[in-house]
C-alpha cells in the first residue's frame, strides 16, 4: 500500500520567499518567510496556494523581495 502523496505547493514551490521544512517523518511543509514580519502572510498556508500578494519567482534579486 503506497503512501498518499502530499499536495503540490503551488506557487509556494517557486517562491523566494519560502523554507521548504521536512520532518523526521518524511513530512513535507512549505514556511512562509514573508510570515516573520507581516502578519497579513500565513507561515504554513494551505496548499495549494494559487494568487498571493507576496509571490516573488526563485531566482529574483533579493532586493526584489516584498516586505
Amino acid at each position: 500500500m503506497s503512501l498518499p502523496s502530499s499536495p503540490p505547493p503551488g506557487l509556494c514551490g517557486a517562491c523566494l520567499n519560502v523554507k521548504t521544512v521536512e520532518t523526521r517523518r518524511g513530512s513535507r511543509f512549505y514556511l512562509c518567510t514573508l510570515a516573520e514580519r507581516d502578519p497579513r502572510f500565513p507561515r504554513y498556508p494551505p496548499l495549494p496556494v494559487l494568487r498571493c500578494r507576496g509571490f516573488v519567482p526563485a531566482g529574483t534579486a533579493p532586493e526584489a523581495r516584498t516586505g
